[in-house]
Parts: C-alpha cells; structure tokens; sequence
C-alpha cells in the first residue's frame, strides 16, 4: 500500500473519530427546556435531564445546612413545582427571583430532583422607570 492512501485512510479514521466525539459531547449535554405543567404532565416518562424555569415562590425556601438540601417552589404562568437540590446554596437565593434547574420529575413524590441549580440575575442592571 503507498504512502498516499494510508495517509488519506488515517486522516478519514482521524475525522471520523473527531465528528463521533463532537455528536456525543451534545447530546448527552443538551437537555429539553420545558414549561411547569409539560413537565407534569410528563410524568414517569422522562428518560432525559428537563430543564426548567421560573420565579420562586415566596417562603417556599427551606435549606437544611447539615445535608446541604434545598427545597423550594418555582412558578412560571403554567403552574408550581416544588424542587429537591442537594449541594451548596446558591448566593442569589431569594423570593422571587429567577431560577433555572435541570433535572427530572418524580411524579410519585411530586418533586422536581434537581442536579444544577442556576439563578438567574436579579434586576439591578434594568433601567429605572
């Protein structure tokens, strides 16, 4: 075999492996963004992480320093969903401001079991009316 073809060869091999990397790198790191009340209805059919948004419910939050378990409730304009995060307290943990977790539904328990927790920035950078 010539040095040419087993150069082409390798570098199709070379591609082929990167392309592979790349297309599994995305789809295990992508997840559904979806609404309270899709992801109730849902239900026990999730077989990936959702990813869901809205403001807190006021004294819903409960944080339990001893386990490092958070609970609170989230509402957007389709419902409440109580969620479960086990992991430090964000800073920017308050009433009403935004939050963004990624997770799964356990409709048995009626708990989102969130693995990533974000807070959304809280509006000080808004122009003043």
């Amino acid at each position: 075999m010539s040095p040419t073809i087993k150069f082409v060869i390798g570098g199709v091999v070379v591609v082929a492996v990167i392309v592979v990397l790349i297309a599994v790198s995305f789809s295990g790191s992508t997840s559904d963004y979806l609404t309270v009340a899709e992801v109730k209805a849902m239900g026990p059919d999730q077989t990936r992480d959702s990813r869901v948004a809205g403001a807190i419910v006021p004294d819903t939050v409960e944080w339990e320093t001893r386990d490092l378990h958070l609970t609170f409730q989230i509402e957007d304009g389709t419902g409440t969903l109580p969620i479960s995060f086990h992991g430090p307290q964000p800073d920017m943990l308050v009433d009403a401001v935004e939050a963004v977790v990624v997770g799964k539904y356990d409709p048995a328990a009626d708990v989102f079991e969130a693995e990533e927790l974000l807070m959304k920035c809280p509006s000080k950078y808004e122009e003043k009316e």
